[in-house]
């Protein structure tokens, strides 16, 4: 229960309008449903009629891995709410008001990461874990379509960019096990499911930005050994409201826009890696 807590406490936002407010609201109640359910349905699963009296499955073990993958970054809006400077090199600069820039488009990856849990042997369904992953999101120069006409134009370049993005979560895990024999009780095939708030830093040329968010995972282990796993894994994760101080767009007369840059940043990862359990 004190997990679940120190999740929610986690994800909870800044003071927002009321319209954010009930959708994080939401958000908050389906994660506290998700986190609850298994353990609420194992707890009256373990006090059936039929159970009362059995031992309990003694099977939880603690595991380190590592992996490698690919990572996907939608393309996201750039958002200067509260306006930017523009300057063309021959006139002192003028300030704008709020516009936005559509469809910013990221570079696939690699990335790669490490991981360290534990399943409990009360709740062998049940564990937490750590996890820290890097990507690297590269984007090219290109044009841009604006959300209103800024010095007539109504569209603007960004540059070159170079995006590092470094994710620090903690995971409430669950899993089921498949195909049990004498040396891996719980099943040699297991597929799970993770969830819980992340700390992410994104480092970007002209600024970084530390923000919380939510992670998301969902995957299948196979156990080779008693202590050797291989798995396959799907990884997302979301921030809200990233802030990018100066960032900079050019427009093409020359004109230079720089401002406080707002996205919402998203990434999707595919992952294979290897663990050892104990």
């Amino acid at each position: 229960m004190v997990i679940l807590l120190l999740t929610l406490g986690f994800l909870m936002p800044a003071p927002t309008p009321v319209m954010a407010l009930n959708t994080n609201l939401a958000i908050g109640c389906t994660i506290l449903g998700l986190l609850a359910t298994p353990v609420i349905a194992y707890g009256v699963y373990e006090n059936l009629p039929s159970r009362r009296g059995k031992e309990r499955l003694l099977n939880g073990e603690f595991y380190a891995g590592g992996y490698l993958g690919v990572a996907f970054t939608p393309s996201q809006n750039l958002r200067y709410a509260d306006g930017f400077s523009l300057n063309n090199l021959t006139t002192p600069p003028t300030y704008g008001s709020p516009a936005t820039l559509f469809s910013n488009k990221f570079n696939n990856s690699l990335t790669g990461g490490v991981k360290l849990g534990y399943f409990t042997h009360t709740i062998p369904y049940l564990g937490i874990e750590v996890e820290s992953g890097v990507n690297n999101s590269y984007v090219n120069r290109r044009s841009l379509s604006t959300s209103r006409p800024i010095q007539g134009f109504s569209r603007a370049a960004v540059p070159n960019d170079f995006w590092v993005n470094w994710t620090t979560a903690l995971h409430i895990v669950g899993r089921y096990g498949f195909f049990p024999d004498k040396e891996v009780a719980f099943g040699r095939l297991q597929p799970y499911v993770g969830l819980g708030p992340a700390f992410i830093v994104l480092y970007e040329e002209v600024d970084s930005a530390k923000n919380f968010g939510i992670d998301l995972m969902a995957g299948v282990r196979y156990m080779f050994t008693k202590h050797i796993a291989a798995f396959v894994e799907y990884k997302y994760n979301h921030q809200w409201a990233v802030e990018i101080e100066d960032h900079p767009f050019y427009l093409p007369n020359g004109a230079v826009g720089r401002g406080l840059a707002t996205l919402d940043f998203d990434c999707h990862k595919v992952v294979m890696g290897l663990a050892y359990h104990w």
